[in-house]
């Protein structure tokens, strides 16, 4: 079992800090990290809602941690692939593998519903951009030279550089076609930081059969929104504001879609479902009872580890995100400290235990 962290990286009106503060917190998160020995960090590529998340451009911000860390990796979840040329995408992937000595691991999604409008791409090119575009990439890694005829892109003999060795992949989000595709390939799955396992089931029942049926062992990363403090009823107490405004964070862009019979008829289901929304509605006490989110003392979240870990055949990482908008950059820290010291060392004790037995 690894443990990661996640970092979202909103910055909404109300709790707003410069946007050279948040990053320069980020980077000292990471070699906090780093030094706790969490195996993984891990942010989203998001742009145009500070609400939601401000960063841009994980590949920079990880190029720039590799300097400061040595064992840590570095995954992005996930890159919007429609967004960009998956040719020069591959290049800058490439990239960021040499500058950080190979400590990248990415995954690809679609996209949200809300990016396409401001990027002035059609909805229902998404699909077909994200499927050329994975395409694309896996070729630029695993051949030489490549050709590739789609309906979006068309080229011939392209040879992307730098060279660097193909990253790990992995997808999630809400759709049972990415938990499929994962399967087939052999890919990974990550779980969003704001679904509680049980609202997962049934992807992570699919991802598992077709894994079996493609001869795939199961990598499955579940994300986690978490707050801690030695007293479990002052976490509770201090976390209420962050965790509200987190989850409101995360329902902020929807404003801005089309409407609902369009999001359906664009293959957009999911985001005409109104379940985002309704994110920013969850009363606190059932966003604890649910397990949306940990709060606690360490003795309290350990217990939530260990049944995650006991209910989730396949699993083998947990990420915990453990910085909100607004929050003191030293109770960030604190909340990793104590995870790694209280917690991580819990479960590596007894692994080494089974090891003996």
């Amino acid at each position: 079992m690894k443990f990661g962290i996640y970092v979202e990286m909103q910055n909404p009106t109300q709790f707003a800090k410069n946007h050279a503060q948040v990053y320069q917190e980020v980077l000292e998160q990471i070699e906090h990290a780093d030094k706790a020995g969490f195996s993984t960090f891990n942010t989203l590529e998001h742009h145009w809602f500070e609400e939601f998340s401000i960063s841009t451009n994980p590949l920079a911000l990880y190029s720039a941690a590799a300097q400061h860390t040595k064992n840590i990796r570095f995954r992005t979840c996930s890159h919007v692939v429609p967004l960009h040329n998956p040719m020069v995408f591959a290049g800058q992937l490439a990239a960021a593998q040499l500058l950080t000595n190979n400590r990248i691991e990415v995954a690809f999604g679609r996209g949200h519903a809300w990016v396409f409008p401001k990027a002035s791409i059609p909805l229902e090119e998404s699909r077909g951009r994200f499927t050329e575009g994975l395409e694309i990439i896996e070729k630029a890694f695993d051949e030489e030279v490549f050709s590739y005829h789609g309906q979006y892109y068309q080229v011939d003999n392209v040879r992307v550089v730098p060279r660097a060795p193909r990253p790990k992949i992995y997808t999630g989000g809400a759709s049972n076609h990415n938990y499929e595709m994962a399967g087939k390939k052999g890919w990974g799955v990550l779980i969003t930081p704001m679904l509680p396992l049980s609202k997962v089931k049934h992807q992570l029942d699919l991802y598992r059969e077709t894994c079996a049926k493609y001869g795939h062992t199961p990598d499955i990363v579940y994300v986690q929104a978490l707050y801690l403090d030695e007293d479990g009823e002052r976490a509770r107490k201090e976390a209420k504001q962050y965790i509200i405004q987190f989850m409101a964070g995360n329902a902020a862009p929807t404003k801005d879609m089309p409407s609902p019979e369009v999001l359906k008829d664009k293959d957009f289901g999911f985001y005409a479902s109104g379940a985002l929304e309704s994110l920013a509605t969850i009363p606190y006490e059932k966003l604890l009872e649910e397990d949306f989110v940990w709060v606690g003392s360490p003795e309290e979240i350990k217990e939530k580890v260990q049944a995650v870990v006991e209910e989730c055949p396949g699993l083998t990482e947990i990420s915990v995100l453990c910085t909100y908008a607004g929050l003191e950059h030293w109770k960030t820290i604190r909340t990793q400290q104590l995870f790694s010291e209280r917690i991580m060392s819990y479960f590596k004790a007894e692994k080494e235990l089974e090891k003996v037995w």
